[in-house]
């Protein structure tokens, strides 16, 4: 199912998002709507044509974002921490699909280090470089209630 995109204006993408916590969506029916909800969001985030996407995005107020890695992997980030961010600034055309046809040059670190759970549970703690490293800053702005323009 494709989602509906949550624009610029809407009060959402402006507040801080919820923790999900381990034991609410992963028994019995909330583990299968958690699962589709996930589905969901990818197929939108494909049928957009973007990289990647928050769930406040998608009007749900949860710690989630997903990436297209374009290697056919669905990557989804649960409670993400970003623990450091380092090496230069690094500016670079950014877009969003809730500012859509809008794009605006953001400065940002080009190395982080972060901390997440996946779709089953399991935690990571990983360094990123580069373009997914700018997408998961992105993303997780999203979820801390900030946007690009702001």
């Amino acid at each position: 199912m494709i989602l509906q995109i949550i624009k610029y204006g809407d009060k959402i993408l402006h507040k801080k998002c919820k923790k999900i916590k381990q034991n609410i969506f992963f028994e019995g029916l909330f583990e299968n709507m958690f699962n589709t909800l996930l589905e969901n969001m990818f197929n939108t985030l494909l049928k957009y044509g973007g990289v990647g996407l928050a769930a406040p995005q998608i009007g749900i107020s949860l710690r989630l974002f997903i990436i297209n890695s374009f290697d056919s992997r669905k990557h989804m980030v649960l409670n993400p921490k970003i623990l450091k961010q380092f090496g230069v600034y690094k500016e670079y055309c950014e877009g969003c699909l809730s500012l859509p046809k809008s794009f605006y040059r953001i400065k940002r670190k080009e190395i982080i280090l972060i901390e997440y759970f996946d779709e089953k549970w399991r935690r990571h703690n990983i360094q990123i470089k580069g373009f997914l490293a700018r997408v998961i800053l992105h993303e997780s702005d999203h979820i801390n209630g900030k946007l690009i323009i702001l």
